[in-house]
């Protein structure tokens, strides 16, 4: 069975389902974000330059509007790196991505960053790592929801159509300020494996897929910090979101970034 995003996710906060794994979600969200001080230290980005529209760079910020943001549109001056850590901030009207540039998709790769999450809040979106093929419809994605927890998403093409294929809820609770490793490792139409503080915690195939519809195309990563504003956003996914004081502001650090191959 396929679902858009909006029936999928209504169905996952009524299911039993997610109730039965609750339990066991919540015992491993305490024991989480304490390994990633273990493991090797990735590169920070220092030597990255972020400059506007410049998409033959590694790296560039982005700067328009979506329907799903109401308002609270990407903007530039919301990215920028401090120390040698990429901070991306939410102010009152604004959000926070940033996309890789010129010939950094693959169909054979991991990705990893090592974040510290933001005050979460009903509405807010942190997006610290996600693949995508926008042409292709293809999409994976680790996204710390309101303060429901951290969800898992595999997308892909279906009819010609953008579909959630397979989700899972990796950590439930208010995740607030929490600092972990991620990772994403892709091999285009063969596996998907999501990755928490070096541990694998989910290894998704085509097996276990809607339909056996399943991301092989070439990806590249994403960085982001967003408001689900938009009338288009069901609030029962990530809570209704309230404006912000103009004084206040939600910053998602990024502390280190790598991209590995991987042979298939």
């Amino acid at each position: 069975m396929n679902f858009t995003r909006r029936k999928l996710l209504a169905l996952l906060a009524a299911s039993t389902a997610a109730q039965t794994v609750a339990r066991q979600a919540l015992a491993d969200s305490a024991a989480a974000g304490k390994g990633a001080a273990a493991l090797d230290k990735l590169p920070d980005w220092s030597e990255v330059k972020l400059q506007l529209w410049k998409y033959s760079n590694p790296f560039v910020p982005s700067q328009w509007s979506e329907p799903k943001l109401g308002g609270y549109d990407w903007k530039a001056a919301n990215v920028k790196i401090v120390d040698g850590a990429l901070q991306l901030t939410v102010s009152e009207k604004a959000s926070a991505e940033v996309m890789s540039g010129a010939n950094s998709a693959s169909t054979s790769a991991k990705w990893e960053v090592d974040v510290t999450l933001p005050k979460m809040r009903p509405g807010l979106i942190a997006a610290p790592l996600w693949v995508f093929n926008d042409k292709a419809h293809e999409e994976i994605d680790f996204e710390f929801v309101g303060t429901r927890g951290l969800q898992l998403t595999v997308w892909a093409n279906v009819d010609n159509k953008h579909k959630a294929v397979w989700v899972k809820w990796a950590l439930l609770g208010d995740l607030s300020g929490k600092h972990y490793r991620l990772g994403i490792q892709y091999e285009g139409g063969k596996r998907v494996t999501f990755s928490i503080d070096g541990k694998d915690v989910a290894v998704v195939t085509p097996a276990d897929t809607a339909g056996g519809a399943f991301p092989n195309k070439p990806m590249q990563p994403y960085f982001d910090l967003w408001v689900a504003g938009g009338a288009i956003m069901d609030p029962r996914w990530a809570g209704k979101w309230e404006p912000m004081a103009a004084s206040d502001k939600l910053v998602m650090t990024l502390h280190g970034y790598r991209r590995s191959d991987v042979g298939q």
